[in-house]
């Protein structure tokens, strides 16, 4: 099923629409024509998000059959046979890592933490924080897999009034059943204080201030329980577990990960727009920062100087697993791929394509049924195919 997406929205509503439609008497109260026109074309997007979304799971599906039925009889092309392979494997890594959970064993854990801050909600874009709030699929994602998971991974800033943009786009993922991570109302400052052994406060209880209360609906009033700041999770500790900030633009590398640190992400796409803002917010908070050892590796790498959210923290678990900084950049961002010399076009297309479904096996969902396909920025995600907790 194809969606002629442009032709729709040029057509017109068949039915009804919500938006007004009349003259200027009947404009909106402060909206330009302009602006009632955005607002027309956003209402007709949002009426055919379910069938565009039908049509990529059926695609999904048919693209699904057809690599399991060349693969039986042996007529794939190399790209794809090794992306048939690649998804079984993490399809066992998946089941081992559910296998793992279900069973209590968290004894290959790395004790350490990190922190997503997220409380750049206001210097995004909808298209930015759109991205975002798939970036953390992808990283809940890979840690659920890893050989060796992050026990504590703490997102900061967090609920309907600290970063509402941010809030709204979650509610279309399961973010509150996520293994291993926890949610924060509050910000890094308040992290930072309650690690602080002469500042911290021991027996503190999750609190959702009333602002928040006051905005949340209905539909998530019963999310806010989930939000556990400033209550610091059981294996952080006051005194022991020190914050290091992530920047590109931090003097020190990191040499090595440290299960008595915290390391912190920046939750921001941006494209550069910002510069040294996480090393800025860092310095006011008096926070430490580091970079990572893969200034060599990013200079082979012209169009990828910026990486995602995602991307960070895979260098890191992968880090913990491999011990070894080139090893684990290289398995994130394979140099390969990006390395000089001409291609045909079709090699390019299937490239392009398989590198897509490549991203599609890592957004697989917790029960492994159904992929909820790589998820593009401008790309709307399926509430049935999201991340849970498992």
């Amino acid at each position: 099923m194809d969606i002629d997406e442009e032709s729709y929205l040029n057509a017109g509503p068949s039915a009804p629409s919500k938006i007004p439609q009349g003259g200027e008497g009947d404009r909106l109260q402060g909206m330009s024509k302009k602006a009632m026109k955005r607002a027309a074309k956003q209402a007709r997007l949002e009426e055919i998000k379910p069938l565009k979304r039908a049509a990529e799971r059926e695609r999904r599906r048919q693209r699904t059959a057809q690599l399991a039925e060349g693969y039986a009889a042996g007529t794939l092309s190399e790209a794809d046979k090794e992306l048939v392979e690649r998804r079984r494997r993490v399809e066992k890594e998946r089941k081992e890592a559910q296998r793992r959970i279900e069973s209590g064993d968290q004894a290959n854990d790395w004790l350490g933490g990190v922190v997503i801050d997220l409380g750049f909600d206001d210097l995004m874009t909808d298209q930015e924080i759109a991205s975002m709030a798939q970036q953390l699929g992808y990283l809940y994602s890979s840690n659920r897999t890893a050989e060796k998971p992050v026990r504590t991974v703490i997102h900061t800033t967090f609920s309907p009034a600290a970063s509402p943009r941010l809030w709204q786009r979650m509610e279309n993922f399961n973010w509150h059943k996520w293994s291993r991570c926890h949610w924060w109302e509050q910000g890094l400052e308040t992290l930072k204080s309650q690690l602080d052994p002469s500042t911290s406060i021991l027996s503190v209880q999750s609190v959702v201030s009333k602002e928040t209360q006051d905005k949340a609906g209905i539909d998530t009033k019963s999310l806010l329980s989930r939000l556990t700041g400033p209550q610091v999770p059981v294996d952080l500790q006051a005194g022991k577990h020190k914050l290091v900030y992530l920047s590109a633009d931090a003097e020190d590398e990191l040499l090595s990960l440290s299960e008595d640190e915290i390391y912190i992400i920046g939750g921001i796409v941006d494209r550069n727009r910002h510069k040294n803002l996480c090393q800025g917010k860092a310095e006011q908070l008096g926070i430490r920062t580091a970079r990572l050892p893969i200034g060599t590796f990013l200079e082979m790498l012209p169009t990828r100087k910026v990486l995602t959210v995602n991307q960070v923290f895979d260098i890191l678990v992968k880090y913990l697993h491999l011990g070894d900084w080139a090893a684990a950049f290289e398995a994130v961002i394979p140099i390969r791929k990006y390395a000089p010399g001409r291609k045909t076009k079709r090699a390019k297309t299937e490239t392009k394509r398989n590198e897509k479904e490549e991203e599609e096996v890592e957004c697989t969902s917790a029960e492994g049924e159904e992929d909820i396909g790589v998820i593009e920025e401008s790309a709307e995600v399926d509430p049935e195919d999201v991340f849970s907790n498992q």
